[in-house]
């Protein structure tokens, strides 16, 4: 019983002084906050002292654990990029937000459009054709500090991150050699930012530390595409969500669509919700919105007769234009009867009639309304043709970046297996 008494006494005695070291080391860690430390002092630096080391064995531990929660300096393999950590008064953040309040005449105007998300801004910055795009990146301190210890995502941004610094230095260093004789120098500037202006920055509730300032593509010009003889073109006529119009910007850029064509009154494809959907596909597909204002006025059809004739010059044929209807009797959402439609799988979406190779274009209508008049008379004409996607019995319709998606996975399915055959 006395060893037990004692054995218990002598727990209680080291508790106590465990107790003592821990508050003596909070104590220590409330004296050293106040002390200024310069930034770029290291355990490296002759010059650095650590006040830890002065501390007992327990109360070090006990500081570790306190201070691993404050913000670490960024992985030292990466440039030292100038800091922003006034989201008021920062010009860079008052560009993003009028990007982001801006309407489709104002973005066009600026040239500019908001890309946001690790994936995202990974995936552009990882594309030589989209990463010429990027204007300005802003990334948090905290996602900076913890790209090392973050997923593949994170260091394979940490990489990108290195190359667009590097390539912007050259861009810079070509422009001041050439005297000006370029409009611009096209190089990428890098900011570290706090959270705060990271989220002044993007524009949705929750970021992911990371956003991009992206430059908008000239306008696809059809008439200047020497290396398609037999192009393909999605159309849009009318769709206004950007989260499908941004799906349908995947599926063209997976499918080896040529260009995206966007009849007046479509959903801007560089709004940045839909530059969020389109994950990177934005500045890889070739784009034609002929309610841009930057579109010369001989690619800007008066009326549908004349997009056909757009067409034609392009070696598509009005009869390879294909209307997607509801069903096999063509009906549209609105109730008006065109001619009947073929399946999408009983087109030949790379060969013209007489076998021989040939374009085509696919004309997607307004989510719930359909197609325009103007396309919906065409069909009737039958001046163009109709296809649609089989569904089941008691299926109303599909959504329509599922039904364009289908589709433009069929003629890639054909494709594939023509290459196949040829080799």
């Amino acid at each position: 019983m006395k060893f037990q008494a004692s054995f218990r006494a002598l727990l209680f005695s080291h508790a106590m002084i465990h107790i003592a070291e821990c508050k003596s080391a909070i104590r220590y860690q409330s004296i050293v906050s106040r002390v200024h430390i310069a930034p770029r002092c290291s355990a490296q630096s002759p010059s650095f002292v650590s006040p830890i080391n002065s501390l007992p064995a327990t109360a070090q531990k006990h500081q570790t654990c306190l201070s691993s929660s404050a913000p670490r300096p960024p992985p030292s393999s990466l440039p030292s990029w100038e800091r922003i950590t006034n989201h008021q008064t920062s010009k860079t953040v008052k560009l993003f937000k009028s990007v982001h309040k801006a309407n489709k005449s104002k973005r066009l105007q600026l040239g500019l459009t908001v890309a946001e998300g690790v994936r995202l801004v990974t995936d552009i910055l990882a594309d030589e054709q989209s990463r010429k795009f990027i204007r300005r990146i802003v990334i948090s301190e905290e996602l900076l500090s913890s790209v090392d210890d973050g997923d593949d995502n994170q260091r394979k941004l940490q990489h990108w991150l290195r190359v667009v610094h590097n390539e912007s230095i050259q861009r810079k260093k070509d422009y001041d050699e050439s005297d000006g004789e370029t409009s611009n120098d096209n190089s990428c500037s890098i900011n570290v930012g706090t959270e705060q202006v990271v989220t002044a920055c993007a524009g949705t509730v929750t970021t992911q530390g990371i956003v991009a300032l992206m430059q908008i593509p000239e306008p696809f010009n059809p008439l200047f595409n020497p290396s398609k003889n037999s192009p393909f073109y999605l159309v849009l006529d009318g769709l206004a969500d950007p989260g499908n119009v941004g799906t349908l910007l995947r599926s063209c850029a997976a499918s080896n669509v040529d260009a995206l064509i966007l009849l007046p009154d479509s959903c801007d494809v560089y709004n940045p919700k839909a530059v969020r959907s389109a994950m990177g596909a934005s500045f890889r597909v070739p784009v034609l919105d002929l309610g841009d204002s930057r579109v010369a006025d001989d690619l800007k059809p008066r009326d549908f007769e004349e997009l056909l004739e757009l067409f034609e010059q392009c070696g598509i044929d009005s009869t390879r234009v294909f209307a997607a209807t509801m069903e096999d009797s063509a009906s549209q959402p609105n109730g008006r009867l065109l001619r009947t439609s073929m399946p999408h799988y009983k087109v030949d979406w790379i060969a013209n009639t007489a076998g021989e190779s040939g374009g085509a274009a696919l004309i997607l209508g307004k989510e719930g309304e359909g197609l325009r008049n103007e396309v919906c008379n065409a069909v009737q004409q039958g001046k163009i043709s109709t296809v649609h996607v089989p569904m089941a019995e008691g299926t109303e319709s599909l959504n329509a970046a599922v039904c364009g998606s289908v589709i433009m996975f069929e003629r890639m399915r054909q494709l594939l297996i023509t290459d196949e055959l040829n080799q």
